[in-house]
Parts: structure tokens; C-alpha cells; sequence
């Protein structure tokens, strides 16, 4: 073989061992390398208590405790009308006005004088029927005395002895019965003057309407003021006679409606708040269109700071009937729910810090009921809490360790728990 023979193999065997080396180096290479596991993203809801609503709700309407018109019960003109002290002006819709109040006062000028011409027809007829009286007196004594004399007193004298006593008679009577009919007269007089004033027959008594001005001629008969008490109200509304029944079974009381009851009451027009009724009266047969029971509350009407009362008859108010089954609860989506290692465990997937890294930690569970395609998480037998983020997706890649990467619809401030 010659040298340049040589020298060719002699470099086709160092090609070969270089190649040999460098994937033998490769291969070590490779053997050293890690796996990094996968993470798994998943959507977490954070558990905190939400309101259940299971009452029911009936709209009502606010009413006045009493209301009622004012009115002349004769035609005149109205003089004045009620200030208020302090206000240099007459009274206007809204005042709160005291029983015994005067609100109005019609020109008292004829009916003065109609009063004071009955007084005197009453003295004049009064004195007639004294004289009349005196004169019967005369005349019976007369009478009787003629009457005792038969032997010396003639038949014509005694007869007209008799007619005298009978003539002062009927004159006594004519006169008494004008007299009782002059004092009708004057009890009619007296009333027409008292009535020139219009009185407000109720304490906390607001002026609703106001249909006259002073210097007005008015009508007898035709209102002219309209007073409501607001002090207290009631609100009204149509129940369905399943809640006014006594049913054997399937319905809890808290759902029915009776006397003496107390419902609870909200309104936009004070939204936050809730009132306090009792319901007063249940009516006896259904509306004929409806089909439902007319149901009255009362309760006393909140005052505000400055006189001004919270409820105003026309206001529309929620009445809330069964709140005592409204409650709060940790709810969560039925697909969170999972079967843990026995059949008898239910578990959720928690999200927690573990070495700085998010995990998912196995946790138990005892449920409670359903709503709307959420169940219920029982604080008592369960070990996840208010505050816990539960893994609400892709469960069926997850096990107790895994990695996870959080996904949250509705970010939360709440600190996710480290692992324990």
C-alpha cells in the first residue's frame, strides 16, 4: 500500500471517531435534561356568602289612616282663611293643622243679623206666652168662682166666664207653639253662624287640596278643603288564597298571611331602609276581577328632622312576606363538584400558594340545597371557607399538586391562602 493510501484511511477513521463522539456527547447531553410540568389553566370563583332570596313579594300602595272634605254648609262669601304663627300667609296644601283648628270663615254680617232677629222673635213670643199663661189664670178663677155662685150668679155670666177661660186657653196655646217653633228657628239661626266656620275635626291633619281664596263666593255643600292624616298609614295589596288558607300540608307559616302579623316593607322612594307592619285587615271575599284578597297594613309614618313625614299616600312600597327563610349562603357551580377517593366524599379544587408556586389542593365538601344551578357549600363537614378560590373549570386535568394558572371573570381583592 502506498503512503498516500495510508494517509487517506489513516483520515477516514479520525472523521469517524470525531462523529462517534460528538453524537456520544449528545446523547449525554440529552440524558441531563429536565421535563418542566405542564400548567393547567383553570377559572376560580372566590366563595362568599350570597343573599338567597326565597320570600315572596307583593306591591302596595300607601293610603292615608283618614281622610276627609270640608265644606259650607251654606253659600257665602269666605272672609279669612287659618295662618299659621309665624307665616305671614294663609294656609297652603301640605300644613299640619291641630284639631279644633278654625281653617276657614265665611262674612258672618247676615247671619249675625238672622240670629239676632230669631233671639228677639224668641223674647217676644216668650213674653206673650207669660200673658197668655196670666190671662188663663184670670179667667178660670173667674170661672170658678161664678160656677160656686149658681143661686146668685145668672146662667148667661157663668157661660161667659167659661168662654173667656177656653178664649185664654187657645190664645196660651197658639202662643206656645209659636214660641217652640221661633226657638227651631233660632237653634237654625245659632247654627248657621256657627257654621260659617269650617273646624278641622282630627289631630295631624294635612292639608291634601285647597279649592278657595278670602273674598271667594262659595256654595253650600261644595268642598273646599280636603284633609288627610298621615300620622299613620296603611298600604294595601292583593294576596292569592293560597296564602290566606290553612293548608295541611306543603306550605310553611311564614308564607301565610293572618291578623297581627308583621311584614317587613321597602320602597325605592327610601331605598335602604325597611319598615315594620301589621297587617290589620284581611276581606272576607275575593275581588271579582282579580281573584285575590284585599290585605291592609298599618304602621306608624316615620318623621323626618323637619316635620316631614317618610310615607305619602300614593307611594307604591314592596311588602316582603316570608323573610325569615331569606338568608345568606356560599354558593357554587354544580360543575365544580367532584367525586372524591370514596364514592361516599365530595370534593372542590382549591387554589393555593405553594413555595410560590399555584396548586390545587383536593378539599371536602357537604352540600346543602340547590339554587338556580348552584348548590350550596355547608360550613359545617366542609374545609374550604368564605374566602377560598375554587377551581370552577377543566377539572378533569387536575389532581391534588397540579399546577395551575388562575383565571378569574371577577377579579377579587380576597389574598389567595397559602397551602397548608
Amino acid at each position: 500500500m502506498s503512503t498516500r493510501s495510508r494517509r487517506c484511511l489513516t483520515l477516514t477513521r479520525l472523521q469517524t471517531l470525531a462523529m462517534v463522539a460528538c453524537l456520544l456527547a449528545t446523547l449525554g447531553g440529552c440524558k441531563k435534561q429536565t421535563v418542566t410540568p405542564a400548567v393547567v389553566p383553570v377559572k376560580v370563583k372566590v366563595l362568599e356568602p350570597e343573599a338567597i332570596i326565597v320570600s315572596t313579594r307583593f306591591s302596595g300602595s300607601v293610603e292615608p289612616l283618614q281622610s276627609t272634605s270640608l265644606a259650607f254648609k251654606l253659600a257665602g262669601t269666605v272672609e279669612r282663611l287659618y295662618r299659621s304663627p309665624g307665616l305671614d300667609r294663609d294656609v297652603q296644601v301640605g300644613d299640619v293643622l291641630a284639631k279644633g283648628t278654625v281653617i276657614a270663615e265665611l262674612d258672618e254680617g247676615d247671619l249675625r243679623r238672622a240670629k239676632a232677629s230669631a233671639q228677639a222673635r224668641v223674647a217676644q213670643l216668650e213674653a206673650r206666652v207669660t200673658t197668655a199663661k196670666d190671662n188663663l189664670v184670670i179667667a178660670t178663677r173667674n170661672f170658678e168662682r161664678f160656677a160656686s155662685s149658681a143661686g146668685s150668679v145668672s146662667q148667661a155670666a157663668r157661660d161667659d166666664a167659661d168662654a173667656r177661660r177656653v178664649v185664654a186657653a187657645g190664645e196660651l196655646a197658639a202662643a206656645e207653639s209659636a214660641l217652640a217653633d221661633a226657638r227651631v228657628q233660632l237653634d237654625q239661626a245659632s247654627d248657621n253662624y256657627a257654621n260659617r266656620q269650617l273646624v278641622v275635626p282630627f289631630d295631624s291633619a294635612t292639608v291634601a287640596e285647597k279649592r278657595t281664596e278670602p273674598g271667594e263666593r262659595v256654595q253650600g255643600g261644595a268642598p273646599v278643603f280636603r284633609l288627610i292624616d298621615i300620622s299613620t298609614v296603611h298600604v294595601r295589596f292583593g294576596v292569592p288564597d293560597t296564602m290566606i288558607g290553612d293548608p295541611a300540608i306543603g306550605r310553611s307559616a311564614a308564607d301565610r298571611i293572618y291578623l297581627g302579623q308583621k311584614l317587613q316593607l321597602t320602597a325605592d322612594a327610601f331605598e335602604g331602609r325597611s319598615l315594620e307592619a301589621t297587617v290589620t285587615k284581611i276581606a272576607p271575599q275575593a275581588d271579582s276581577q282579580t281573584r285575590t284578597f284585599l290585605t291592609e297594613l298599618t304602621l306608624p309614618n316615620p318623621q323626618h328632622a323637619d316635620g316631614q313625614r317618610l310615607l305619602r299616600p300614593g307611594m307604591i312600597v314592596t311588602v316582603h312576606v316570608g323573610t325569615q327563610r331569606d338568608r345568606r349562603v356560599q354558593l357554587l357551580p354544580m360543575a365544580a363538584i367532584h367525586r372524591g377517593r370514596s364514592a361516599d366524599d365530595l370534593v372542590v379544587y382549591e387554589a393555593v400558594t405553594d413555595n410560590s408556586r399555584e396548586v390545587v389542593r383536593m378539599r371536602k365538601v357537604s352540600l346543602g340545597d340547590i339554587y338556580n344551578n348552584q348548590v350550596e357549600i355547608l360550613p359545617q363537614g366542609s374545609e374550604v371557607g368564605a374566602g377560598a378560590h375554587i377551581v370552577v373549570s377543566t377539572a378533569e386535568r387536575l389532581s391534588d399538586g397540579v399546577m395551575v394558572r388562575s383565571l378569574q371573570d371577577n377579579p377579587t381583592t380576597a389574598t389567595r391562602p397559602e397551602a397548608q
